[in-house]
């Protein structure tokens, strides 16, 4: 989708804040860095599954309302852990059942993204064989974490997969350095160009 603006925009002006729909902390930095807001500092590790930390009561507090969807499989499949694109597929599953098909997320003042208009590029998915052998590695792995529990369909799990290959972002800090990795539901709006006249930059996870 190609974006124009009719308002004038100074250099550095914003033109779109978000928070993610979904999103991970890169597991090697789990334990030096906050699951919630991504900021370094001292550390309080979840008391349950001993494997995400947070740098205060209040991150805690904040992270719970994802992390409540995931915690106690951490806890079983622990000392294991998920791949990182297997834990954020994860939570997005769990985000989903949670009624997040409903969430809205604007990009002016009367437009809004769902989880549902995003592209997942379903037919290009299913003819690229390294993708495929990535997504049923993940499938089997989901099956395990998920200990049986029901998984939705192939193809709905494949579309979450395929929306996650195309319209997640690399949640940086001001050194470039990926974090993690997030699905920002407005943000997909903008697609990609060989000559872009603006970037993506962030505070935290936002």
């Amino acid at each position: 989708m190609k974006i124009i603006n009719k308002k004038e925009i100074p250099q550095g002006g914003l033109i779109l804040e978000e928070k993610p729909f979904a999103y991970i902390l890169c597991e090697k930095f789990r334990t030096v860095r906050c699951d919630f807001c991504f900021q370094k500092g001292q550390l309080l590790k979840c008391s349950v599954c001993r494997y995400t930390y947070y740098c205060g009561r209040a991150c805690q507090r904040e992270g719970w309302t994802v992390h409540k969807l995931e915690c106690k499989y951490l806890k079983q499949i622990s000392p294991r852990i998920l791949p990182d694109s297997g834990r954020l597929l994860a939570r997005l599953i769990k985000v989903l059942e949670k009624g997040g098909h409903n969430t809205k997320s604007y990009y002016t003042d009367i437009r809004f993204r769902t989880f549902k208009d995003l592209m997942s590029h379903y037919p290009n998915l299913k003819n690229d064989s390294t993708r495929m052998e990535h997504f049923s590695s993940l499938y089997a792995v989901l099956y395990e974490f998920f200990r049986g529990e029901s998984l939705p369909n192939s193809a709905e799990l494949m579309g979450m997969y395929g929306r996650i290959c195309i319209n997640s972002y690399s949640i940086c800090n001001q050194e470039l350095q990926s974090l993690g990795t997030g699905l920002y539901l407005a943000a997909s709006v903008a697609d990609h160009s060989c000559h872009p006249t603006a970037v993506v930059t962030f505070e935290g996870t936002k």
